[in-house]
């Protein structure tokens, strides 16, 4: 049995933090992210103004395995979110980081476990924010060609979906390959119901271990694999 190339943590800890205009039981007064990043990260101008008026914050928080992670935030992210609805406040998922609300919190899809962030020092880049605090490493897409972005976030949420389902019994490192059926359970939960030789986009990952991140390549153009165009 080969050695794993992606160290596997043995505790992972899931944070937010509840913003609220009185004080609950007790106040935690953690860093919170700029504004110019939680709107970067898909959050609305009306809810960063209203974090203004919110002084006082409740952090809401779970220790656990990596096999558990998804669920365990799951749990502290819905224990958050009811606070904040029944005292009038914001909800910070500090992983993220992103303003969330009480849509769509069933645990299953991928793509609301992290988001993509875009560095104008590196335009054909893509990067995810937040799977680190559910123990796998961010992903790193290099070489993305102007206008295709939007393709391979499309196989980078599928991706994720295989990944996240996988881990930490599989490495990650090594070949992969991504379908519609996963892009799909990516985005709305569920399980994978394409067998695995269906046509796909194949990928190869690396870990490097200096940044650390899962480095992917694609083996070939998303577009026209799963479209043909």
């Amino acid at each position: 049995m080969s050695a794993r190339a992606v160290p596997v943590p043995e505790v992972l800890t899931i944070a937010y933090v509840v913003l609220t205009a009185q004080p609950l039981d007790r106040d935690d007064l953690v860093p919170l992210p700029e504004r110019s990043l939680l709107r970067l990260r898909g959050s609305n101008d009306q809810a960063l103004d209203r974090m203004a008026g919110l002084t006082h914050q409740r952090v809401v928080a779970r220790t656990i395995g990596p096999g558990a992670a998804r669920f365990a935030a799951d749990e502290a992210r819905r224990e958050a979110l009811q606070l904040a609805e029944a005292h009038d406040g914001l909800v910070i998922d500090l992983q993220t980081p992103q303003i969330i609300d009480g849509s769509g919190i069933d645990p299953r899809p991928a793509a609301q476990w992290f988001s993509f962030g875009y560095d104008p020092a590196e335009p054909d880049e893509v990067r995810t924010h937040g799977l680190s605090a559910l123990g796998l490493p961010e992903i790193s897409v290099r070489g993305v060609p102007e206008g295709q972005r939007p393709m391979y976030d499309l196989v980078v949420v599928g991706l994720v979906h295989r990944l996240l389902d996988e881990w930490p019994e599989h490495d990650p490192v090594g070949p992969a390959r991504v379908t519609l059926s996963d892009i799909t359970a990516g985005y709305e939960g569920g399980d994978t119901s394409e067998a695995d030789s269906a046509v796909g986009v194949d990928l190869l990952i690396d870990y490097d271990t200096e940044d650390p991140t899962l480095r992917v390549e694609f083996m070939s153009d998303p577009a026209e694999t799963l479209f043909g165009s």
